[in-house]
């Protein structure tokens, strides 16, 4: 990962990068496009000699903290997705653009154009090229669903050739991350990325595997008939079109309809997964004819370029040499157009053959589509040539020492380096369209690896072409088994040429009279040299055929590019197999081999190497209504990095228990997901339950006062009931705590109920003397209020509010009474 590196630029905005360097690296040759997201450009990595793709994010995208740690995420899972049929990213980091900090990443360059590429060329697919563009993409997916990492913005210029013509699919964890802002509202999503949305999508739900099934059924649609389904004049209507719709297909698509309904069903559950479609599309292919080869276009001018220069240093920068016989024309030099003829995928040291070359009649020779194996004569091989070519070499110089002196080749018929396919007429380059740059797509799932040892021989057996010089008639290719390979390069070592040959006629000396008699000692001096020479020729064959034994180096740590070039000279057979570590937690470094260190292993045996994809993944865990104790502990196991936000209330979580979880900055990640070391998790924990105010219950009965207490989850208590003028018997009359005074969920409301007034009776006062009587109705619960007579005389009289009363009667406590006394 490259940080803190600026944009080194001028004010000027996205055009003005060309020419600039990224992180004293990337070296920007071309813009390729300004998005409303990321600017995407061209460029050279400096270190490594080699194109690649340089995407800038946009800076308003990238303002957030968040949004960085998001993007490193991402960036991370990305970098460790490894598949022939997924874009590889190189690298990461931050930069500048237009005076703003943001962030960019690098993937490899891929020249062959995308999908939209045909598209907008006019160009489109037979339902046989179609499914093996599908059958690739479901191989891309497939890999990126079993490690969790979905598409959600699979289109055709996500569909992208490389220049070996093999598919890749690019933006993988990009594409969710810079588009999820946008789905949140779909209205907003651009219309081109709507037109291959899944129902799920438009209407806002949770996205999985199945919403890239889903688009990649829409892309393969419209490779075929070149329109796409629910297609509307808006983002609105086209989303809202789709919606519980049935996939139309037509019987265009042949066996593909089946297969692509299904896929795109609006229903996510009944749609295939990605394997389930892959393998749906191998059994459609039973019914398709076999798939011709197309033609893909050069994405731009900077792929131009990139190939003129690498056709350049193909070329021989001198005249060759080892020809047997000079001529008096001068053999042409190849021109670069010839080199781009040869089909990507398909290089000239490792030729390919079209299977479909068996089926067609021998009438038509060799077809265009076919590759010929060629090899060079001995004296243009390079120096640093394999042993496995030398010893083809070594085989066609041997042919020419042991066959006719008629069967020298003639200068004009010796091959002139040309590579794979070159010899063919010029009908082929008619075929392949006027068109500049452009490459034959080879589709590599229907081509079958070169034979073994394979090699092209004239009927003559004097060179790599007919004798006769004549370049009408194709040079059949025979097969030679490796065993006879490796003999032929052994038997031309120890071979004798013409100028070795001993003469036969006897010399004088043998016949001397003074020797003739005593020849014992010239025949075991000539034994002796036999035997001499026999056993040196035994030692060198010896040397040649024994097989040579290495001890496995420690390579564990050690980065994968040094550890492979530590055992290059041991010829073993490489095997790379690649795995999580947490052992070995740094990208592109040997976890382990197979076998391991200190074991001796024979050349041409199998060695597995193990190179790590980083840290292993950790499965989230499930942790609502785990206490915070066990929550933290689990993540720490997990060596994944917790973070609290404020306590919340809960009526269903008890106090100090997690409420909810989240992944920060992928809130969609649930358990079962998986995700890199150290990600941070968010936890909410629980208060308990949120104290509630205690309800007003004066004046109500007990019964109100209950329903109203058992709502808010309190217990009602009854205290002693009470003595009220005021409220009716039975009706609350006070409580604790009063109301709106908050109280714990369970708390306890106490209340007092009304027994209504105090009544008390008017006491018998008849023969009471002043001081009694008074005593009397203080005791009863009676005030005087007035006296009438002397204080000195006996009761007479005892009046209530003017009116006289008689013992007995009924009165509230507290009532004023007036007496009479003489």
């Amino acid at each position: 990962m490259v940080e803190n590196e600026e944009l080194q630029q001028e004010d000027g905005g996205p055009d003005r990068l060309e020419g600039r360097i990224i992180a004293d690296r990337y070296r920007i040759a071309n813009v390729v496009s300004a998005g409303a997201n990321t600017v995407i450009a061209e460029a050279v990595d400096i270190e490594q000699d080699q194109p690649v793709t340089v995407k800038v994010v946009r800076p308003e995208l990238a303002e957030s903290a968040e949004f960085k740690r998001a993007f490193r995420r991402q960036a991370e899972v990305a970098t460790a997705l490894r598949h022939p049929n997924v874009a590889s990213v190189f690298g990461w980091g931050d930069t500048e653009l237009d005076g703003e900090p943001t962030v960019f990443w690098v993937v490899e360059y891929l020249s062959g154009g995308s999908l939209r590429d045909l598209f907008d060329r006019g160009l489109l697919l037979e339902p046989s090229q179609a499914l093996v563009v599908g059958l690739e993409a479901c191989r891309a997916l497939d890999a990126a669903h079993q490690r969790g990492i979905v598409h959600t913005e699979l289109t055709p210029s996500k569909l992208v050739f490389g220049d070996d013509s093999r598919l890749r699919v690019v933006d993988f964890g990009m594409a969710a991350l810079i588009g999820i802002e946008a789905w949140g509202d779909p209205a907003t999503v651009a219309t081109h990325v709507a037109r291959y949305a899944s129902p799920e999508q438009a209407l806002g739900m949770t996205v999985d595997a199945k919403t890239d099934v889903y688009a990649l059924s829409l892309c393969l649609i419209e490779a075929v008939t070149g329109s796409v389904p629910f297609a509307g004049d808006s983002t609105v209507s086209t989303l809202a079109a789709r919606i519980g719709k049935l996939m139309p297909v037509s019987a265009d698509l042949g066996s593909l309809a089946s297969v692509l309904e299904r896929a795109g069903r609006p229903e996510a559950e009944d749609r295939y997964t990605a394997a389930e479609f892959g393998q749906a599309l191998v059994q459609a292919a039973e019914a398709l004819p076999r798939p011709e080869p197309f033609l893909l276009m050069e994405a731009s001018l900077f792929a131009v370029a990139l190939r003129e220069k690498a056709t350049l240093d193909e070329l021989p920068d001198t005249p060759e040499a080892g020809a047997d016989t000079e001529t008096d024309e001068e053999t042409p030099e190849p021109e670069p157009e010839t080199d781009e003829s040869v089909q990507d995928g398909a290089p000239e040291d490792e030729p390919l053959e079209d299977e479909s070359s068996e089926d067609e009649s021998a009438d038509d020779g060799a077809s265009e589509t076919d590759t010929e194996i060629e090899i060079e004569s001995p004296g243009e091989s390079d120096s640093e040539s394999d042993p496995e070519e030398a010893a083809v070499g070594a085989i066609v110089g041997a042919s020419d020492l042991l066959g006719s002196d008629d069967a020298e080749p003639d200068a004009d018929s010796v091959s002139d380096s040309e590579g794979p396919g070159e010899s063919d007429s010029e009908d082929a380059d008619a075929d392949a369209g006027d068109s500049a740059g452009a490459i034959p797509l080879l589709l590599l799932t229907d081509i079958a690896d070169a034979p073994t040892g394979a090699v092209q021989v004239a009927d003559g057996g004097a060179s790599t072409t007919a004798s006769s010089g004549s370049t009408e008639e194709p040079i059949p290719t025979q097969e030679m088994p490796a065993e006879m390979v490796a003999a032929a390069a052994v038997a031309t070592v120890g071979s004798v040429t013409e100028t070795d040959v001993v003469d036969p006629t006897p010399s004088g000396i043998i016949y001397d009279d003074e020797d003739n008699g005593k020849p014992w000692g010239k025949i075991l001096l000539l034994a002796l040299v036999i035997l001499v020479c026999l056993g040196a020729l035994g030692y060198a064959g010896w040397l040649l055929v024994r097989t040579k034994s290495y001890e496995v180096p420690d390579l564990v740590g050690v980065e994968e590019t040094v550890a492979l070039n530590e055992i290059s000279g041991n010829d073993w057979i490489i095997e790379t197999e690649h795995e999580r570590s947490d052992d070995v937690p740094d990208i592109d470094h040997i976890v382990r081999t197979d076998p391991a260190a200190g074991v001796i292993l024979d050349e041409g045996e199998i060695f597995v190497v193990y190179v790590s994809d980083g840290p292993e993944l950790r499965t989230l865990p499930e942790l609502e209504g785990l206490t915070q104790e066990e929550a933290l502990g689990m993540l720490t196991e997990l060596s994944l990095v917790a973070i609290e936000v404020p306590p919340e209330f809960s009526e269903t979580v008890p106090a100090g228990s997690v409420i909810s979880w989240t992944v920060r900055g992928d809130a969609s990640l649930t358990a079962g997901a998986q995700v890199l070391p150290e990600t941070t998790i968010v936890l909410t924990i629980s208060k308990g339950p949120e104290p509630r105010p205690a309800p007003a219950l004066f004046n109500l009965t007990l019964d109100e006062a209950t329903a109203a207490t058992d709502g808010l989850q309190l217990v009602l208590e009854r205290g002693d009931d009470v003595f009220s003028v005021d409220v009716e018997v039975g009706r609350v009359v006070l409580q604790v705590p009063p109301p709106e005074t908050p109280v714990e969920r369970g708390g306890t409301v106490t209340v007092q109920l009304s027994k209504g007034p105090d009544m008390v009776p008017i006491p018998d006062l008849a023969g009471m003397t002043l001081p009694e009587a008074e005593k009397a109705l203080d005791d009863a619960g009676f005030v005087i209020n007035s006296l009438l007579g002397t204080t000195e005389g006996t009761f007479v009289a005892i009046s209530v509010g003017g009116e006289e009363v008689q013992p007995g009667d009924l009165f509230i406590r507290g009532t004023g009474v007036d007496l009479i006394f003489l």
